[in-house]
């Protein structure tokens, strides 16, 4: 008996898990497209769309220790800034800092930041620079003093697949091998277009672990990245995920593809017979207007 309650235990923790993981994907989704809306209309700055990475990047975030790991993302991670603390508001207000404003003289539309800076000192979120893949090599300094100092603090970084042929990168990976430390690389890769792996081409050090998983499915994200953190706290070296995501056009909601992270999600709980459809537009409704609110405060607040 007391097997079977504590098995019992474990698939509810499962569900509670996926449920939460689902809520936390659907608030990126909607963030992201009222972001969007917003930047087609002039009212934010460059918005760099996360639709389609949700799963990878919300299923890996779920596994940090907020305030003990330190965590760098790149511009598009959307779901990682979500998961890790910052509420819509504080995103929009992200965005706003690379709003267009008239040029003083010439009043031409110059941007402020290129990119989205995603910064959050008090959860150990590192505000990461604009060069492409230089948080890599950031990462592996911040994972070097946290071995030097026996820290039990792991170490996140994440890219896209663009930055996969930067030296950076490969210095960063190389430098975490050799010495052991205890990161985690994360390479978002598009597989959007008909294209090869950009990993294929770089040479991975001995003592880096590689696991290429599909970012679909936000449990076999979750899973990955909880062994990879455990083997890292653990002093086993570095790992890096390659997670496969397909990128969409940013925009619409819950899009019927096989390739949305969110309706693998819903299909998970399905098949589990734990999917309310109440529950789920109760949620989306709630969702909806809470971002939307934070979206119009940012806005009256800057007199957009």
């Amino acid at each position: 008996m007391g097997i079977r309650l504590e098995k019992s235990a474990q698939i509810s923790d499962r569900l509670d898990l996926l449920r939460d993981m689902y809520a936390s994907m659907l608030l990126t989704r909607l963030v992201d497209c009222s972001a969007w809306t917003a930047y087609q209309r002039g009212q934010l700055g460059f918005v760099a769309s996360c639709r389609g990475h949700e799963a990878a990047q919300v299923g890996s975030a779920v596994c940090i220790e907020v305030g003990q790991d330190f965590t760098l993302p790149y511009y598009r991670d959307l779901g990682v800034v979500l998961t890790i603390g910052m509420t819509p508001e504080e995103v929009f207000r992200t965005y706003l800092q690379a709003r267009q404003t008239p040029h003083s003289s010439e009043q031409e539309h110059v941007a402020s930041q290129p990119v989205s800076h995603w910064g959050y000192h008090k959860h150990n979120l590192v505000t990461a620079p604009a060069p492409v893949a230089t948080q890599i090599m950031h990462a592996a300094g911040i994972a070097f003093a946290c071995k030097l100092r026996k820290s039990p603090s792991v170490t996140v970084a994440y890219c896209g697949d663009g930055a996969t042929a930067e030296p950076d990168f490969r210095e960063g990976i190389t430098f975490a091998a050799h010495h052991q430390l205890p990161a985690l690389f994360i390479c978002e890769q598009d597989s959007s277009a008909i294209q090869p792996s950009t990993l294929s081409t770089v040479p991975l050090p001995a003592g880096l672990q590689h696991e290429c998983i599909d970012g679909v499915d936000v449990l076999l994200v979750y899973t990955a990245t909880q062994e990879a953190i455990q083997r890292a706290r653990a002093g086993q070296g570095p790992t890096l995920l390659e997670i496969r995501v397909t990128r969409d056009e940013p925009g619409a909601l819950l899009a019927d593809s096989a390739h949305d992270p969110l309706i693998r999600c819903q299909q998970l709980l399905q098949e589990q017979n734990a999917w309310d459809e109440d529950w789920a537009c109760a949620l989306e409704d709630r969702m909806r207007r809470e971002v939307e609110q934070a979206l119009e405060d940012v806005l009256e607040s800057n007199n957009c």
